[in-house]
């Protein structure tokens, strides 16, 4: 095991982002930081298409059945 800046232990946090119906995409999220460049701030992935989600998007997203799928 690494030690980055001496820590040895992390926590791991859980959010929910809630979009509209059909707008699941990186114009909608909150995580997209638009100062220079289009970049996700969670993946740091530069977005060309914010119309669409980013290759990497980590979101898992609910089902009204209640199944959890990927983006």
């Amino acid at each position: 095991m690494a030690i980055i800046n001496g820590c040895l232990e992390y926590d791991t946090a859980i959010v929910e982002i809630h979009f509209q119906k059909d707008h699941a995409d990186c114009a909608h999220c909150y995580l997209l930081e638009t100062y220079a460049r289009k970049q996700c701030r969670r993946t740091g992935e530069y977005i060309v298409d914010d119309r669409t989600r980013g290759i990497w998007c980590p979101l898992k997203f609910i089902s009204e059945e209640g199944e959890v799928k990927d983006g």
